[in-house]
């Protein structure tokens, strides 16, 4: 995501860059410097998740293989597959699960958020191609089998899975969105972005449960379909019959590779503290892209690659002698499919028709621009 560098200037003499975490904020940077520099991008997975793709892969048979991208593919013998367990600040280098030792003059931590199956594929974090396709392949045949369906959590995830449920299976099943709160998606947008969105999800029979929160969770079976309903059961006393219910609660920084070696800079939700350049509090040679940064904006892929585009250009700047260029956070901006033929967006407080929002994303989920980023052909979906 993020405009990229479109003049590629030098680098720093010497730079041996190294990034942990292979998301829309790493794999932007990579790209950014791939072929430019001693450069490696590290990451657990064998493929990159492209997230916003998610919740139809979870829905729709076959579509799980157009959201995982093999990095060896893209980025050769810049990819380096393993997980990173320290940061090592006074001989700049990380070690990997492995044993092995990394050095790098500068360091990129990009390593995301994490949160529950299917909005994110991070358990377990080191992930293969065939196992991220079977893991989506399986709830695509929970979905299919379940007669009424309970999610949990209605950020934007559970919204997305609701949309997507809904519309390929119309009429013929019962999906019910359960939220701790009044709104949907997130609480920043106004109450036309609210009244447009629980429309088209109600328009398409989601029922909505707001303002409770779901007391009996751990007692319940997730992510697989029963032959018998189970109750779930609300604060407030509501009880909801399901044969599948699905988590799709709060994300939160993956601080896996930097809890032990960098916790004196972290934020007690897990991110890191960063200053104006997006360099770790202390440290000027290591810096935090993406979630997992405490910026204070929307976590979107795009603000992400904007975090990649901007670490890349002052590369250049520090090639060149010149200042550091600031980031500055963009304002408030969501896009969210409903399904395939609806969705919704909103930019600067202003409400846009649902059909610019099913023409940007819902239609594609930018599925084609990010296989063109990555380099590599979409696969075809087997019928």
């Amino acid at each position: 995501m993020g405009f990229g560098s479109s003049k590629p200037q030098a680098l720093p003499e010497n730079l041996k860059a190294v990034i942990i975490g292979g998301g829309y904020a790493g794999t932007q940077l990579a790209r950014n410097l791939k072929g430019r520099c001693e450069m490696v991008l590290i990451d657990p997975k064998e493929v990159f998740h492209h997230n916003m793709g998610a919740m139809r892969a979870a829905v729709e048979p076959g579509f799980v293989i157009k959201t995982l991208i093999p990095y060896n593919k893209t980025f050769g013998d810049n990819f380096k597959r393993g997980m990173v367990t320290s940061i090592n600040p006074a001989s700049n280098s990380v070690t990997l699960d492995n044993g092995e030792t990394v050095p790098f003059t500068h360091l990129y931590i990009a390593t995301g958020s994490k949160g529950p199956f299917p909005g994110k594929l991070t358990n377990p974090m080191s992930v293969s191609m065939e196992e991220g396709k079977s893991l989506y392949n399986g709830i695509v045949e929970q979905v299919e089998k379940a007669d009424n369906i309970v999610l949990v959590g209605g950020g934007p995830v559970g919204v997305e899975l609701a949309g997507e449920i809904a519309t390929d299976y119309a009429g013929k099943k019962k999906v019910t969105l359960v939220h701790p709160h009044e709104k949907i998606a997130d609480q920043n947008t106004n109450d036309k972005f609210q009244a447009n969105l629980k429309g088209e999800l109600e328009k398409l029979g989601v029922n909505l449960v707001l303002g409770e929160r779901v007391s009996n969770l751990d007692s319940l079976p997730m992510g697989c379909t029963t032959q018998n309903l189970n109750t779930v059961k609300t604060d407030k006393g509501k009880e909801i019959e399901a044969n599948l219910v699905v988590p799709c609660t709060g994300l939160r920084p993956n601080a896996s590779a930097y809890q032990s070696s960098l916790g004196d800079q972290m934020e007690k939700n897990g991110s890191l503290k960063v200053n104006e350049y997006l360099q770790v509090e202390g440290h000027k040679n290591i810096y935090a892209i993406g979630d997992c940064a405490n910026v204070k904006e929307t976590k979107l892929a795009y603000n992400a690659g904007c975090h990649a585009d901007l670490v890349t250009k002052n590369l250049e700047n520090e090639a060149k002698g010149n200042e550091l260029k600031p980031y500055k956070p963009s304002g408030f901006f969501m896009a969210l499919s409903i399904g395939r033929n609806a969705g919704i967006m909103t930019s600067g407080g202003w409400v846009m028709p649902s059909w610019i929002a099913k023409n940007v994303k819902a239609k594609q989920l930018f599925v084609p621009m990010t296989w063109k980023n990555m380099g590599q052909p979409i696969p075809e979906m087997k019928k």
